[in-house]
């Protein structure tokens, strides 16, 4: 901490007042005069209270070490922010990577599957065509070979017929009297 011009004028004051403690009481004590020697100790310990106040003063009021260390926080915190953006910019690039990775494989397999498709359909085009062709062929030989004419149909055999079924008499109605069961 740097020494202010009040801090140096209550430094110089409070020496002054030492010095002159000290000269009063080496008079006095040549003189005999106890008085003057008891008002010279009064200076010097005004002096060195003094002086004791301005170390404390400088003492308490002293920030030096705090500042040093609130600096050094300040540096870290702005440190783990910097690496904290960084970090984050790093995750945003790489989302965006992946995202452009998604699409650019997902194009690859719409591109393969409509590949696959046209391949099938053509296979498939080119499969019903001869299938076609043989079932036509088939059904010319099958014609050729008479397959298809009328056939006779197989005489009928012999069957037993059974007498036509005679009607029922008509049934009687049962009269619903008390205590009667039936239906």
């Amino acid at each position: 901490m740097v020494l202010t011009a009040r801090t140096k004028a209550a430094i110089a004051t409070a020496v002054g007042l030492l010095l002159a403690g000290f000269a009063v009481i080496l008079r006095s004590a040549t003189l005999h005069n106890p008085a003057g020697s008891i008002g010279g100790a009064c200076l010097v310990m005004t002096g060195l209270s003094l002086a004791c106040l301005v170390f404390l003063r400088r003492w308490v009021c002293d920030t030096r070490d705090e500042r040093r260390a609130l600096a050094d926080t300040q540096r870290q915190a702005q440190a783990e922010q910097t690496r904290f953006l960084a970090l984050q910019a790093a995750q945003v690039n790489e989302m965006g990577r992946l995202t452009q990775e998604r699409k650019a494989e997902r194009a690859r397999n719409a591109a393969i599957l409509k590949a696959e498709r046209e391949k099938l359909r053509a296979e498939f085009a080119n499969t019903r065509a001869k299938e076609l062709a043989e079932a036509f062929q088939t059904g010319a030989e099958m014609e050729r070979a008479g397959v298809f004419k009328k056939r006779q149909q197989p005489a009928r055999g012999n069957l037993l017929t059974f007498p036509k079924k005679q009607p029922a008499a008509p049934e009687a109605e049962r009269s619903r009297e008390h205590g009667v069961v039936g239906p």
